[in-house]
């Protein structure tokens, strides 16, 4: 779970090519099935999805489950300054928001004494330093493969009752909620080996110059978020370990949004994101709805487009267009059997997939359920990945359980 950046794919050329595939999620709820902060984390490299992870349990007493999910209110961030500190005055300045919250300055300033610069962490947020070609088939392939289409049957299976709960509560289909988990950490295997702390300090007070821009502001909040939450939760802020942008757990959320979206799913009355899947699984569906996710609506939607849909794609991360003006452009209505007219009042966006390598670009109508989706990770490559798994997964689910209906013995 990363994405920090704004890293969409961009095109030029090439068919639309959802077709009944994209419909698979259409009212996916026959299934059971994210969570973080509008940016989780630090962008992809260019063709891949980086899914670090913490060592340490994140763990995080709430109330006892109640009926509605459990959100910890987060404190007024930090005001962004004008342009980069120096690094003594961040510091102070940072020492002395902190003791604003409630927390003790000489202990804030012995962590950060121990925080280390970590230059892994710095050269990972920077863009490549060789130029990359961006490819849509190329990233697709990275997720839409074997072995995590397969370890992700068997989460789905494992975690089946607390796929099921969080499906009905929150209305998020379990295919998406296993394909979040599986983009982001492989179902848990890899979620960061970067103390939280050294990745985040750094990023605060040291962030690379070379970078595009400035964006330790927005690091020294997550480090603030981060050091509130291990008071509040009796964490020793020098033991979490999570991604080089100080992502954490299964589904790696920065800590602002683990403080803010984060839900016991499992009703034991603390919150851990990473030795509780139930927690993981309920707090992913929780952060997609409270970011515009609609129950019983797709993802994408079946709509043949013009011959070159170009000038209908606007590269944002909110739906501009709707039903009448993609109808004067040329598009065709889906001729989908059972399939409501309800889309046509819908916002809807036509997205680019561009293939660098071939110039080539395949496009999509989007629903206001992919925009959700961008809010995890502001990438049209990341949340079109994370819809075509969760197709996958929902299509081998259906051939296993036809081939368990034909091997099952019937009583003569």
């Amino acid at each position: 779970m990363n994405s920090t950046s704004r890293f969409l794919a961009r095109s030029r050329g090439g068919p639309f090519a959802a077709g009944l595939a994209a419909l698979a999620l259409w009212g996916c709820a026959s299934h059971p099935p994210p969570a973080a902060a509008p940016m989780q984390g630090m962008p992809p490299a260019p063709d891949m999805q980086a899914a670090p992870r913490p060592a340490a349990p994140i763990t995080q007493p709430v109330a006892p489950a109640p009926a509605a999910p459990v959100a910890v209110p987060v404190p007024v961030p930090v005001p962004a300054p004008s342009g980069p500190l120096p690094v003594a005055e961040a510091r102070r300045a940072f020492v002395a928001d902190m003791a604003g919250r409630g927390l003790d300055a000489a202990r804030v300033g012995a962590l950060l004494d121990q925080a280390k610069y970590s230059e892994t962490v710095a050269r990972l947020v920077l863009p490549p330093s060789s130029p990359t070609v961006r490819s849509w088939p190329r990233y697709r392939a990275r997720f839409i493969e074997s072995r995590r289409i397969k370890e992700g049957v068997a989460f789905q299976e494992e975690h089946a009752r607390d796929l099921a709960r969080a499906e009905a509560r929150y209305g998020v289909p379990v295919s998406i909620i296993v394909s979040i988990i599986g983009v982001e950490t492989f179902y848990g295997r890899v979620t960061g080996n970067f103390r939280v702390i050294d990745a985040l300090a750094t990023l605060a007070f040291n962030y690379p110059a070379q970078a595009r821009s400035d964006r330790s502001a927005f690091f020294r909040e997550q480090l603030a978020q981060f050091l509130v939450w291990c008071q509040e939760t009796g964490t020793d802020p020098l033991a979490v370990k999570g991604s080089y942008a100080g992502a954490m757990g299964l589904p790696q959320f920065m800590p602002g949004s683990l403080r803010q979206f984060a839900v016991d799913g499992n009703g034991d009355g603390r919150i851990d994101l990473l030795a509780s899947p139930a927690d993981a699984i309920a707090s992913v569906a929780n952060f997609l709805v409270e970011h515009g996710w609609q129950r019983d609506q797709p993802v994408f939607l079946p709509i043949g487009l013009p011959g070159d849909p170009a000038a209908l794609v606007d590269g944002g991360l909110k739906p501009t267009l709707d039903w009448p003006r993609l109808q004067a452009a040329g598009a065709r209505a889906p001729k989908v059997a059972g399939m409501s007219d309800a889309w046509m009042q819908w916002p809807l966006a036509v997205i680019d997939l561009y293939d660098g390598a071939t110039g080539t670009t395949e496009y999509r109508v989007a629903a206001p359920n992919f925009f959700a989706l961008t809010e995890y990770n502001r990438s049209y490559f990341y949340a079109t990945s994370v819809t075509d798994l969760a197709v996958e997964l929902e299509r081998r689910n259906r051939v296993a359980s036809r081939v368990g209906q034909l091997n099952t013995p019937v009583d003569k």
